[in-house]
C-alpha cells in the first residue's frame, strides 16, 4: 500500500496534470460564439459551469495534497461495496448501450429500479412508482421544458 506522504504527491500530481486540463478546456470555452436571441443563454453557459465546477474540484484535491497529513496506516478492507460499485458500473453500461435501441423511457426503467434498489429503497411500491415516474418526467421535461430530443426507441410512434 502506498503510504500518505506517496499519496499526497500523487493528488498534486493529478491536480496540477487537472489545472492545466481546465484551464485548456476555458480557453475553448472562451472562443464559442455570442447567441443574440434575448433571454437565452449563450453556447458558453453550461461549459463556464463545468470550467467553474473542474475548477474548485481541482482546488479540493491540491489543498488536500499540500495540507491535508493524515496518519492512516491501515490497509484498505475490501467490502461489499466494491462489487456493487462494479454492479452499478455494468448496469450503466447496459443503460448506454440500450438507450438508443429502446429509448430513453424503456431503457431508463430498469436503470431507475436498480440505482433505487442499490441507494435502499425496497419497498416495491415505491420502486415501481419511481422506475415508471421518473423516466416519463424526466422525457417531458427536456422534450418540451428545455427542447432537448431524448431518444424514442420501440416507442417513436407513441410518443411524441
Amino acid at each position: 500500500m502506498l503510504n500518505q506522504s506517496h499519496m499526497n504527491i500523487k493528488n498534486i500530481k493529478a491536480a496540477v496534470v487537472l489545472m492545466a486540463v481546465t484551464a485548456g478546456y476555458a480557453y475553448q470555452t472562451s472562443h464559442l460564439p455570442e447567441r443574440t436571441l434575448p433571454n437565452t443563454p449563450d453556447p458558453s453557459f453550461f461549459p463556464w459551469i463545468n470550467t467553474v465546477f473542474a475548477l474548485v474540484l481541482t482546488c479540493a484535491l491540491l489543498y488536500q495534497g499540500l495540507f491535508i497529513k493524515k496518519n492512516n496506516n491501515n490497509p484498505l478492507v475490501k467490502n461489499r461495496k466494491n462489487g456493487l460499485a462494479l454492479l452499478a458500473l455494468a448496469v450503466f453500461l447496459v443503460f448506454i448501450i440500450t438507450l438508443p435501441y429502446l429509448g430513453f423511457i424503456l431503457a431508463a426503467i430498469p436503470f431507475v429500479a436498480v440505482f433505487m434498489w442499490f441507494y435502499g429503497e425496497h419497498r416495491k411500491t415505491v420502486l415501481i412508482i419511481g422506475a415508471l415516474g421518473i423516466p416519463v418526467i424526466l422525457y417531458v421535461l427536456f422534450r418540451h421544458g428545455f427542447g432537448v430530443m431524448l431518444p424514442r426507441g420501440l416507442l417513436a410512434g407513441l410518443i411524441a
